[in-house]
């Protein structure tokens, strides 16, 4: 999907599948394809693949039996660190043990939400809750008007309508209402007549507000969703 959007664009693009880079040099990366090593002449060089954690967690007094492969400190389900429990952490800075999730927004969004009320549980002497962790899916963004959706692993949306779904998850996810209606005021602007105000068509007008309430129609029901089913597992 991601290789069929990028073969679009009007500068061409070639891929070099199933490589690993070994070398970068200031004219050209070396890298290995079927046991051969071979190079590519470049000019610029933009490096995109791989994360490493940052230098302050590396450095904390942790054991590395307390830690992952990867040297994030592990944490019980309640997301408190095994050598240190007055210590919350979550996000891709740790690794939930014996649950392996992947370090995106959307699962630090949630252990967020579920450290801030074990916090407030702490401090009035409430029993702590193992965080809870739905994972909705992934969202990508493909180019201008164009992302894929793929909504809690089960099915997929792409194209525009996948752009909208995106766009619209995004805006329920912002800290307030404020941020909301700001955010999705500059959002209709931009789709309807900066874009394509050149000039502006009602037919377009309406495409593009009607596809705007669909996609957040959509990420709310998504939301809501999610929501019902933190109820039951709480429940």
């Amino acid at each position: 999907m991601a290789t069929n959007a990028l073969q679009k664009r009007t500068v061409p693009v070639e891929f070099i599948m199933e490589a690993k880079a070994t070398a970068i040099r200031p004219n050209e990366v070396e890298y290995q394809r079927r046991g051969q090593a071979e190079t590519l002449s470049t000019a610029t060089v933009i490096w995109t693949a791989g994360t490493n954690i940052n230098s302050l967690i590396k450095g904390l007094a942790i054991s590395d039996e307390s830690r992952d492969k990867h040297g994030r400190p592990f944490v019980n389900p309640t997301l408190q660190l095994l050598d240190f429990p007055e210590v919350f952490a979550g996000g891709d800075c740790a690794a939930v043990q014996g649950n392996s999730l992947p370090p995106t927004a959307q699962v630090a969004y949630q252990q967020g939400a579920a450290i801030s009320h074990n916090l407030n549980a702490l401090a009035l002497g409430n029993e702590l809750k193992p965080a809870e962790v739905n994972l909705r899916g992934t969202l990508l963004k493909l180019g201008i008007e164009e992302s894929a959706a793929n909504i809690y692993n089960s099915f997929e949306v792409t194209g525009e309508l996948g752009h909208l779904i995106r766009q619209g998850t995004y805006l329920q996810l912002l800290p307030a209402p404020v941020h909301n209606f700001k955010v999705t005021g500059e959002w209709l602007k931009d789709e309807i007549f900066d874009r394509h105000l050149h000039p502006i068509h009602t037919a377009d007008a309406v495409k593009w507000i009607g596809g705007a309430v669909v996609g957040v129609v959509a990420a709310r029901k998504l939301m809501q969703m999610l929501g019902d089913s933190k109820d039951n597992t709480a429940s």
